[in-house]
């Protein structure tokens, strides 16, 4: 867990301060305070495999991330905002948002947006990659700016789960190994919680995304059936090879992709996991589908760089 506070700082450092840091955790960005002589932040950030969670407490303020904010940065983080007390206002791409305890919402670190509270306020923030949400929502600049109610529906479901995860990361650390999976969990009901809720005026859009996250959804319950394929996938949903194709289209892989990239990073989670030292690298890769050893430690290295054998002693010294 990592602490950043105002508390002990001489008052007139305290806003330069916390720029700073905001700036370091999220992307540079300025707060403004509604009232300088007075004001008080702090943030702690916690680590879920390899997603940052970060919970930023602050008197009234506004929050600005400008056009010449954007420009110096260079990856493109996006921020899952779950308000947990106060009022805040979101305003991005035209849309602007008032969010109250348990509320979530999506900001884009590559467009400017502001942040406006007018009391003491505490937000959390899950920092992802424009990669964890490519495969989950295709078309993410949709949800910007745009209130998901914490009170209601799968949207519930995801405040929850994200609110229970960080009670739990902040009293204590998670290995990564769970982290991941957990960081993972809160996206995909996050996605499923957009596709339940959104007002999507193009029904065809609605329905290719849904049938996407059930798909991934049917490759995850099957991940260790060595008989999974897309042919497999689309018998199971009634639909041809050539519209399962056309479904994952506007992704970044293919379904024959989005299977060997799963069954790889579960079979490099075990290898790495002193837990499973004693099972031989041929019976975790048989237990993930794999069905020749030859082709596994030809897949593993063109992903990793190692072999397996290298890659688990390399982890487990380390």
């Amino acid at each position: 867990m990592q602490h950043y506070t105002t508390r002990d700082l001489p008052a007139g450092l305290k806003v330069s301060y916390w720029n700073d840091v905001i700036s370091d955790v999220f992307a540079p960005m300025e707060a403004k305070p509604l009232d300088r002589d007075r004001f008080e932040a702090e943030v702690d950030c916690a680590k879920l495999g390899k997603t940052w969670l970060a919970n930023a407490r602050s008197s009234p303020a506004i929050v600005q991330r400008n056009p010449g904010h954007c420009v110096k940065t260079r990856e493109r983080p996006y921020f899952l905002h779950l308000q947990l007390k106060g009022r805040l206002k979101v305003t991005q791409d035209g849309r602007e948002s008032m969010l109250d305890r348990g509320d979530l919402v999506l900001a884009d670190s590559a467009m400017p947006y502001t942040l406006r509270y007018e009391e003491d306020c505490s937000t959390l923030v899950m920092i992802l990659t424009a990669g964890d949400l490519a495969n989950r929502l295709p078309a993410p600049d949709d949800l910007l700016g745009v209130k998901m109610s914490g009170r209601e529906g799968m949207a519930a479901t995801a405040s929850s789960l994200l609110a229970g995860i960080w009670e739990e990361a902040r009293t204590r650390e998670l290995p990564d190994t769970i982290g991941e999976t957990l960081a993972s969990a809160v996206m995909d009901v996050f996605a499923a919680s957009w596709i339940a809720t959104a007002n999507v005026q193009v029904a065809e859009s609605a329905v290719s995304i849904s049938r996407r996250i059930q798909i991934r959804r049917h490759v995850e319950a099957h991940l260790r059936d060595p008989d999974l394929s897309a042919r497999t996938v689309a018998g199971a949903f009634g639909i041809s090879p050539r519209y399962l194709h056309i479904i994952f289209a506007s992704g970044e892989e293919t379904v024959s992709n989005l299977i060997l990239r799963r069954r790889l990073e579960e079979c490099a989670k075990q290898l790495r996991d002193a837990v499973w030292a004693r099972r031989t690298i041929t019976e975790i890769a048989f237990s993930w589908g794999f069905n020749n050893a030859t082709h596994f430690a030809r897949v593993f290295r063109e992903r990793y760089g190692l072999s397996p054998r290298d890659y688990r002693a390399a982890q487990l010294a380390s």
